[in-house]
């Protein structure tokens, strides 16, 4: 279900930063995940603790500290909410001076909700805009949701 940490386009925008060899190679899906440093940090924290990449940084990036928990495909609402405790963790997220903008996050998980719904339109072997697509692409959401909260369903 989960599309790749970075797209072609943004591996091309963080490669202009002048990093290179961040991504793992492709899994047996063709997904492509950033790779982690040696204590399990990411890639792209310098120094400092802080996001080396955060203006290029991808959409994944740019929904954190936030989860995509649902989304109401009938109504056009996606539903997202602190991915805690990790969102305590990730250094890179923001400072305390800056605090990532409503718009920007929004933007964001709308991208990432049309990166899952083409990996379930693949998946099914239907076109992305089938009502079964978003469906399943809701599903998903729910599932994640469900196994995160460790529930038994």
């Amino acid at each position: 279900m989960q599309p790749p940490d970075v797209s072609k386009t943004e591996q091309k925008r963080i490669e202009e930063k002048g990093f290179a060899d961040f991504a793992e190679e492709p899994d047996e899906n063709g997904v492509m995940w950033v790779k982690r440093k040696a204590d399990g940090s990411c890639f792209f924290l310098n120094e400092e603790n802080r996001c080396a990449i955060y203006s290029v940084r991808p959409q994944v990036c740019r929904l954190e500290p936030f989860n995509i928990v649902d989304y109401d495909y009938k109504k056009n609402i996606i539903e997202v909410e602190l991915d805690f405790p990790f969102a305590c963790c990730c250094s890179g997220t923001c400072d305390e001076t800056e605090i990532a903008q409503i718009k920007e996050i929004a933007r964001a998980a709308q991208i990432m909700v049309q990166k899952i719904q083409a990996v379930t339109a693949n998946d099914l072997g239907l076109p992305i805009n089938h009502r079964k697509v978003f469906a399943e692409t809701r599903s998903r959401f729910l599932r994640r949701t469900v196994e995160m909260a460790d529930l038994k369903v």
